[in-house]
């Protein structure tokens, strides 16, 4: 949609309300008049109430409607139906109290067959806004059940009047029935939300049986996102379905230039799949009292593939503000974890700050072993625990190369920089500044 297309449906949406038309018992009509651009479905063309005084519920899903209608499908050689419209949501407060308003839950592999190419539209976060207020409990504002791909999202901000809530479950198969490739740019979460994004999948099939792979659940990308207020579960959760070994197919998450400031809960928990990329941004968690954690990377399934145990962290600014929160979370058997030129010491000048811990790895799950993980050219306060055993690392390293232990004076022991509960991990040092000055290179085994 071109920056005229936008103009020319905001220009109708206007004119509608400007009418100023009354429905009988004096209410104004929001309806937008009738026209405009032909590859536009405007909500205000269906009634929706931008001042949010009374839901749009019933707008959105008719505005829905119009836009997966079989008149606005085309043929597309590469991936089957695609739309000729595009959803735009104009300035204003949107109330939506029932689950499923953003777009219908329905099953790809039915009636509704697979639909490439959603494209919903607001005109920047917190000019556009949604509030999700729905009465009961444990909904989600939209499902994507092995249907919707290709899908971009932009100019929105979505906030969460009840903390059971999730904006987002996302379920896919392999076989043409993936949700692959979402993109979220300029978009805001706000409020209480059990969860934000769910990716979930089949189960195994049993013994002698066959189903479809859980697949394509992939290829997800966050912009110039905010993600603020408080999460009970997780903002993004790969893989739900714990003892599906296909899962791993969950693969390949972007964060860039994104603003991660949320009160308490789980940002990212990654329990099937991996591949995640996160640069630029500052993360910070805002409420003191309560618990905490950027990245939590469980042990839950029990297989993971290589493939996709990976985590690539770069030029971040963290923010922990007590001792109940961290920075990484992690129980991963193997795989690469690393930070590049990231600083997590805004706060080492408070009395708490020597005893903070905000980076944990678990080197004990499974055989001894871990995942490599490096530091490069990174600012760290606290300290830093690897949980071991009483038997030698059989797999897995913590690196630190050219880093700065702004709390401590010394790089290991029961009061250095990198301490361990058992017997020492393998680690490795260079170049490095605890506290003021540089310490020696230390290297386990030597």
């Amino acid at each position: 949609m071109d920056r005229r297309s936008v103009i020319r449906g905001v220009a109708t949406a206007g004119a509608g309300v400007a009418a100023g038309a009354l429905v009988s018992g004096g209410s104004p009509a929001y309806a937008a008049g009738a026209g405009g651009d032909p590859y536009v479905v405007n909500v205000m063309s269906h009634n929706a109430d931008p001042t949010g005084a009374t839901p749009s519920d019933a707008a959105f899903r008719a505005a829905a409607a119009e836009l997966l209608s079989a008149a606005n499908w085309q043929k597309n050689p590469i991936s089957g139906t695609i739309l000729k419209k595009v959803l735009l949501i104009p300035p204003g407060n949107y109330l939506l109290t029932e689950p499923d308003s953003l777009l219908p839950n329905v099953d790809g592999r039915g009636g509704g067959g697979v639909v490439d190419g959603i494209s919903i539209s607001g005109y920047g976060k917190r000019t556009s806004r949604i509030v999700y207020a729905p009465t009961a409990n444990d909904t989600t504002l939209w499902t994507n059940y092995r249907r919707y791909k290709n899908i971009r999202i932009s100019g929105l901000t979505f906030t969460s009047t009840n903390p059971t809530s999730s904006f987002c479950y996302s379920y896919s198969e392999d076989g043409g029935y993936g949700a692959q490739d979402t993109w979220y740019t300029d978009v805001e979460w706000r409020g209480d939300w059990k969860r934000g994004i769910g990716l979930d999948g089949p189960a195994d099939a049993p013994s002698g049986q066959q189903v479809p792979q859980s697949d394509l659940n992939s290829e997800m990308g966050w912009d110039h996102c905010q993600i603020g207020g408080t999460y009970s579960e997780a903002f993004l959760v790969m893989g739900m379905n714990t003892g599906a070994t296909q899962q791993d197919q969950f693969l390949n998450y972007w964060f860039r230039d994104c603003k991660v400031e949320f009160k308490s809960g789980v940002f990212v928990k990654n329990i099937r799949g991996g591949s995640m990329n996160f640069i630029g941004g500052s993360y910070i968690l805002t409420d003191a009292a309560k618990p905490g954690t950027f990245f939590q990377l469980t042990s839950d399934a029990a297989t993971r593939f290589d493939s996709v145990l990976r985590l690539y962290v770069q030029g971040i600014r963290f923010e922990v503000q007590s001792k109940n929160h961290k920075v990484i979370d992690s129980r991963w058997t193997r795989g690469n974890i690393t930070f590049v030129s990231c600083d997590d010491t805004a706060q080492h000048f408070r009395d708490w700050a020597p005893d903070a811990v905000p980076h944990t790895y678990a080197f004990d799950v499974d055989g001894n072993s871990g995942p490599m993980v490096r530091y490069v050219d990174c600012a760290l306060m606290g300290s830093h625990k690897v949980v071991t055993g009483t038997a030698p690392t059989t797999s897995g390293k913590v690196l630190y190369d050219g880093c700065r232990f702004i709390d401590m004076n010394k790089p290991t022991g029961a009061d250095g920089f990198l301490r361990w509960t058992g017997v020492a991990p393998r680690h490795e040092m260079r170049d490095c500044l605890a506290g003021p000055t540089y310490t020696a290179d230390v290297k386990y085994p030597a």
